[in-house]
């Protein structure tokens, strides 16, 4: 008996393990723009994710903020901008919408939250910013 309860446990203790992975560390909120729709080497995007990490290169590296670009702690380097085309989620019927007011010339506001332990960021989740 006292074997299953430590079993049970320990098996309770490692689900718990990738939540604590997925704390939120912070939030901002941006304008996807067409500037955040080419890569640094000019190759057009497809993805919201991989604009968003345009958007923060073009923030923290490039020095081209779009004038509503909020400031984050966490995307100064390649490494962690490299999280979010790779862990990132983007509420259902987003893309779309963000895709089509890229094309069109125009900009979409979203909603950045950001999640990892400690500054290591794990993943962003994007959703349609207010304003």
């Amino acid at each position: 008996m006292r074997y299953l309860i430590g079993a049970v446990a320990l098996a309770y203790c490692g689900l718990a393990l990738p939540a604590a992975a997925q704390q939120e560390i912070g939030s901002y909120n941006t304008w996807i723009s067409p500037q955040d729709a080419r890569n640094s080497d000019g190759k057009a995007l497809t993805s919201v994710c991989a604009m968003v990490q345009q958007d923060r290169a073009n923030y923290h590296r490039f020095d081209r903020p779009d004038r509503y670009d909020g400031h984050d702690l966490f995307f100064g380097s390649v490494e962690a901008r490299a999280v979010i085309s790779s862990n990132c989620r983007v509420r259902e019927g987003l893309s779309d919408y963000i895709l089509r007011s890229v094309a069109r010339g125009e900009a979409a506001y979203i909603h950045v939250t950001i999640f990892g332990q400690g500054n290591r960021v794990t993943g962003v989740d994007i959703r349609e910013g207010a304003g």
